[in-house]
């Protein structure tokens, strides 16, 4: 199995994680740099199922009171997708009946994962009470421990370069199924304490704390991260961009860092599509890190709302795991080609450090 976990280190504001649940790490070896900023399942996901020699399991089913999956049949689908695997594999499979399906099952699980070895992981799930081989691994996570894209930055460009800006956003947002933070359960909690009295805090600092959350509910900061979620003003961005003279060295590097971006707004598969929970559970005691929770629009990275989002990111992810990109494969007795995983995330996560670190 493959930790969600990650490594961090630079600033003050730096996210942090514990690695959890398996034997290798997803993130380790990795340099962070975290500026204090430094979401979504398959829609074939259901529960993990541990191969264990089970005589039954029921699962919840639309229309019945329950499926037992633990049936000759789907232990006949899951022995076809295996041996149909292993040609495809060019490798000799050996398969051990067991005394009764569950253990037949159960011994399919392990002579499936020693069939794909090391760097490839197998789940075996169910859809609709069909049980099923899904092969998965992790792609490689980038520099920043959250990608947080700040949108304080447009507010000093002129207007032209502002709506260029707001256009590539949104576009990157609608292909890639990011959105703001507005709307977000762990916004309202942050929200919410910000509201609270400090008999202890300056006055003028009291002021300035509320504020800043009435600019996040019915302010400018509200209106601006609405106004990047709603509007494009470009049908033909790369043209603008070609046509914008940038007046200096900054805005050379935010064209040219759009320029390198725009491959992402058009993309076969969006980033949260690779948000596979490779360690789902009907009913956890904490839910993961969503990836939508680490990848998403914010005004400010260095604002008390990104801290507070920070902290609020740190202490949950003390108790569960993070969700990161992952490509998955699903397997049947029909399957005509090998696990395929493509680097998208990877090459995003490196454009991603580049922008952020810009407009940062």
């Amino acid at each position: 199995m493959c930790t969600i976990g990650r490594t961090s280190v630079g600033t003050a504001r730096k996210a942090h994680h514990r690695p959890d649940r398996t034997e290798c790490t997803t993130r380790c070896e990795q340099d962070r740099t975290d500026y204090g900023s430094k979401r979504g399942h398959n829609s074939f996901l259901n529960t993990a199922l541990a191969p264990i020699a089970q005589k039954s399991i029921v699962v919840d089913s639309y229309g019945s009171n329950g499926i037992n999956v633990i049936t000759q049949e789907n232990y006949e689908f899951l022995r076809d997708s295996f041996f149909n695997y292993a040609l495809l594999l060019k490798q000799e499979a050996v398969h051990t009946p067991g005394k009764s399906i569950g253990a037949s099952i159960a011994n399919l699980y392990d002579e499936m994962d020693k069939l794909v070895g090391e760097g490839m992981n197998v789940n075996i799930e169910q859809d609709n009470g069909r049980l099923y081989f899904n092969l998965w691994k992790c792609h490689k996570w980038g520099e920043l421990t959250l990608y947080y894209f700040p949108m304080k930055f447009v507010e000093a460009l002129n207007p032209t370069l502002r709506r260029i800006s707001i256009t590539f956003i949104h576009n990157l947002m609608r292909a890639n199924g990011i959105s703001t933070i507005l709307d977000e359960d762990d916004t309202d909690y942050v929200l919410m304490w910000l509201k609270e009295d400090d008999p202890q805090e300056e006055e003028e600092e009291t002021g300035k704390r509320l504020e800043l959350v009435r600019s996040y509910e019915k302010g400018k900061i509200g209106r601006l991260l609405k106004h990047v979620e709603k509007k494009s003003y470009y049908k033909d961005l790369p043209k603008a961009l070609e046509k914008y003279t940038p007046q200096n060295d900054f805005e050379r590097s935010i064209v040219g860092a759009m320029k390198k971006g725009l491959p992402f707004l058009n993309p076969e598969h969006g980033i949260m599509q690779y948000g596979y929970d490779a360690f789902h559970e009907e009913e956890p005691d904490f839910q993961p890190m969503r990836l939508d929770q680490q990848i998403r629009v914010v005004y400010d990275c260095d604002d008390m709302v990104s801290e507070y989002l920070v902290d609020y990111y740190n202490n949950n992810s003390q108790e569960t795991y993070d969700i990161i990109p992952i490509t998955t494969c699903a397997l049947s007795p029909e399957t005509d080609r090998l696990f395929i995983m493509d680097d998208y995330p990877e090459r995003f996560f490196k454009w991603a450090d580049e922008f952020i670190n810009i407009v940062y």
